[in-house]
């Protein structure tokens, strides 16, 4: 099987699976945010800070170093779990000791116990690396599609119970912990196993890989959740849950599907490094896919914000709508230019991912910290400003490494954009004649007819990328 239809077939899985969990994910999520608070949210959401640079440290890209390397002698593979086991049980008695450190740094002392507690989904994660790399270096999507269809159900199930018991921030925390254990307990039991070997000698160079990649990922992961960290200087832990809740929302699309696509992609593109006119024509092609799918739909969500939160979520949120209409304009973008940086990596470039993320760390935190002295909107709009401006130094060069015109990029997004904006002015002139009519008609009968105007527009201006979205649905659907 060409590397073409393995990774066809693994994202067809990947993306069943995010499917299937996501619809689950959500119908829960919708329960829970009508019996948490936005307090409670924002006190996760600092939670989620801290646990997330944490497992990146723990991780140490070593996953990816089984990933990137075909011919990995078994010995090989017993000391880089064992370099896993003992970092995640490190990582995990650092944080859980210094919880109450990191609740003075973010001015919220009830985070103490459920920053320790969540803590644990570190070392957790580090016991199923090897079957979980071994499987996705070969695209065996299958398994992993199964196991996270049960993962997201566990987890959402026992964050809905434990929320509709009072349980407030402890029914995330909790769902969150609930998630990990399956996850690794079926990577165990079903995937590859290996007894870890506690030495580092002759896994030099995939150390130096892990290394390098590491301290991008933990740069990245402090640089995406800078936001949360400079806002809580700000803003008060209501409205960080009101941020955290609307940015939630907004990624919903790049946090799910293009994980899925990274995570393929990386394996599939290091594959073709012999055959680079091969790789730049997948690439354009996913260019083209991603956005084709990724404006209308994350532009189409800002236009319908008012309705969406009113019939979701109730009265209580109404307060996230200005920042539910102003994150998601920026994502397309911001998932075009991943599948740029994941080819470049998985090509090899670990120098040039590197300059990346200084580039991003200076340019995105300042842009926060500016912002968020305007509240919740003002931290919002830093995200239109700052983004474009650190991409306009960062994304030329890793077009260059490629062997891609940026024009060419440009123009795969332009037609979709172009469309998405006409749809958008449709939505908010249709808004006007619905006026006083039912919330709910209102919201469905604007989501149609956003649909429909962006589908003629696009069959006006580019046929060819609703033929690409097409052909791909079929090749997805029969496999």
């Amino acid at each position: 099987m060409s590397i073409e239809r393995k990774a066809i077939s693994a994202l067809k899985w990947a993306s069943a699976a995010k499917l299937v969990s996501q619809i689950v994910s959500w119908a829960g999520t919708l329960v829970v945010v009508r019996l948490l608070t936005p307090e409670d949210y924002g006190l996760m959401a600092k939670v989620s800070v801290v646990c997330a640079i944490a497992a990146a440290i723990a991780e140490f890209g070593l996953e990816a170093a089984i990933v990137r390397w075909a011919e990995l002698a078994r010995d090989d593979l017993r000391k880089l779990y064992g370099v896993s086991l003992l970092f995640g049980a490190a990582i995990t008695l650092v944080v859980a000791a210094s919880a109450p450190l990191f609740a003075l740094l973010f001015h919220e002392p009830r985070m103490t116990w459920p920053v320790a507690c969540a803590s644990l989904q570190i070392v957790i994660a580090s016991v199923a690396v090897v079957p979980s790399a071994l499987w996705t270096r070969e695209l065996t999507f299958r398994p992993l599609a199964k196991i996270e269809m049960v993962v997201g159900i566990v987890s959402i199930a026992v964050t809905v119970l434990l929320a509709y018991l009072g349980m407030g921030v402890w029914s995330l925390v909790i769902g969150m912990l609930a998630g990990a254990v399956v996850r690794s307990s079926a990577l165990l039991a079903f995937g590859e196993r290996v007894s870890p070997l506690f030495s580092v000698h002759g896994i030099g160079e995939q150390l130096k890989f892990g290394l390098t990649l590491a301290s991008g990922r933990i740069s990245y992961i402090a640089l995406v959740q800078s936001d949360i960290m400079i806002g809580s200087a700000f803003l008060s832990t209501v409205q960080i849950g009101r941020y955290s809740v609307a940015l939630q929302l907004a990624t919903l699309p790049m946090t799910k599907v293009m994980g899925t696509i990274n995570q393929i992609m990386l394996p599939a593109v290091a594959r073709q490094q012999d055959d680079m006119p091969r790789a730049r024509q997948n690439l354009f092609k996913s260019v083209s896919l991603v956005a084709t799918i990724a404006f209308p739909v994350l532009w189409g969500l800002s236009s319908i914000a008012p309705e969406l939160v009113q019939v979701l979520f109730g009265p209580k949120w109404l307060e996230i709508v200005p920042a539910l209409m102003i994150l998601p304009l920026i994502v397309p973008i911001r998932m075009v230019s991943n599948i740029l940086y994941t080819t470049s990596l998985a090509l090899g470039n670990r120098a040039l991912e590197l300059r990346n993320t200084i580039i991003n760390f200076l340019v995105l935190p300042t842009g926060f910290y500016i912002g968020a002295h305007w509240g919740l909107v003002g931290l919002c709009l830093a995200w239109l400003v700052a983004v474009p401006l650190a991409y306009s130094f960062t994304v030329r060069a890793v077009a260059r490494f490629i062997g891609v015109r940026i024009s060419g990029l440009l123009a795969e997004c332009a037609a979709p954009a172009a469309a998405s904006a006409i749809m958008y002015g449709a939505v908010a002139a249709l808004r006007l004649v619905l006026d006083g009519w039912p919330t709910v008609v209102t919201l469905v009968t604007l989501i149609v007819a956003g649909a429909l105007v962006y589908v003629a527009v696009m069959a006006l201006i580019s046929r060819r990328h609703l033929v690409t979205a097409l052909n791909f649905s079929r090749t997805m659907l029969t496999g």
